[in-house]
């Protein structure tokens, strides 16, 4: 059980996902058709708001929708989910985020997005909702807003004490310097090329990673690497290797919006850094078990049964 509920602040994307399972990527000028399609509300901003709280932290959520019935969708949503999006505006003359996704027969994805309304966030909406920032013990961001929204966001989290989580996603360069030692970084392996300018094939690649960006940003560092575990930053000499929780794969694209939420609110429970990234690990791959975004993230009850059944997973510890 939580030992206090973390207070959390969202500020991100909200899209409309359209999933399409496929056998197999098509080739150039090759025409498929796809096995199965299904609609659900996704983005990162919204997908990591949905399952913070369904982790038991109270959330709340700074984003932009278009004037028209995938927004007003996505608004109903948030209010079923527990999130309060009061600071959820509608951006008039702009559709709704979208994010066309692919599957293939191994649960690999590939995904187009269309951020519509997402890219009209502003700054002027950060400083309208001040008041979330006082209330707030963790902020999380990612990057599918403008970049000037998140940097603005992160000074004002920092003036309040605030805890950040940065999800640099999609891959993109950031300036990361501006996070401090009391603030988390968790790219995926290709967000962490962009950003290191190492490419990482295999968990040695993953560490000299981690070596430059600890140069870069005071961080803590987390890169997850998909099927081949997660790999963090300790806070010293170390680092530390998470191996993949064994699950049956059906779909790969909201683990690391489980992962986040997992990780943020382990922290919020009291929990060691490694204790909560043993929980964050456990909560990516319960996402990977269901197809879609938010229905496949996990509630804590899930990972409790999970960690009962195959216990809190192994980790070894590595010299940075």
């Amino acid at each position: 059980m939580l030992v206090g509920r973390a207070k959390v602040l969202v500020i991100g994307s909200l899209n409309m996902d359209m999933v399409l399972k496929v056998e197999r990527m098509p080739e150039v000028g090759e025409n498929l058709f796809v096995r199965e399609f299904s609609m659900f509300p996704g983005g990162k901003g919204n997908n990591q708001a949905i399952a913070c709280a369904r982790l038991g932290a109270i959330v709340s959520m700074i984003g932009k929708v278009g004037d028209d019935d995938f927004g007003a969708r996505l608004l109903l949503n948030l209010e079923q989910e527990n999130v309060d999006y009061a600071f959820v505006t509608k951006q008039p003359l702009t559709h709704t985020g979208l994010a066309f996704i692919f599957i293939d027969e191994r649960g690999e994805n590939r995904i187009l997005v269309a951020p519509g309304a997402n890219m009209k966030l502003s700054v002027r909406d950060i400083e309208n909702a001040m008041e979330l920032f006082k209330s707030c013990d963790f902020l999380l961001l990612q990057l599918e807003i403008p970049h000037e929204v998140v940097h603005r966001a992160i000074e004002v989290a920092h003036r309040f004490g605030m805890t950040v989580i940065l999800n640099p996603a999609p891959a993109q360069e950031f300036p990361i310097e501006v996070l401090t030692a009391n603030d988390i970084m968790t790219p995926n392996k290709y967000e962490a090329e962009v950003l290191s300018g190492i490419s990482i094939t295999h968990r040695d690649d993953a560490v000299r990673a981690l070596r430059v960006l600890r140069k870069r940003s005071r961080a803590r560092t987390v890169i997850t690497l998909g099927e081949q575990g997660a790999i963090a930053t300790l806070g010293d000499e170390r680092c530390v290797y998470l191996p993949p929780r064994k699950v049956p794969v059906e779909d790969t694209t909201a683990a690391g919006d489980a992962f986040n939420a997992g990780l943020l609110v382990g922290i919020a429970q009291g929990r060691s850094f490694l204790d909560a990234l043993k929980l964050a690990n456990t909560a990516g791959a319960i996402a990977c078990t269901k197809v879609g975004a938010q229905s496949a993230l996990p509630y804590m009850r899930d990972l409790e049964r999970f960690i009962a059944e195959h216990g809190e997973g192994e980790v070894e510890f590595l010299d940075a």
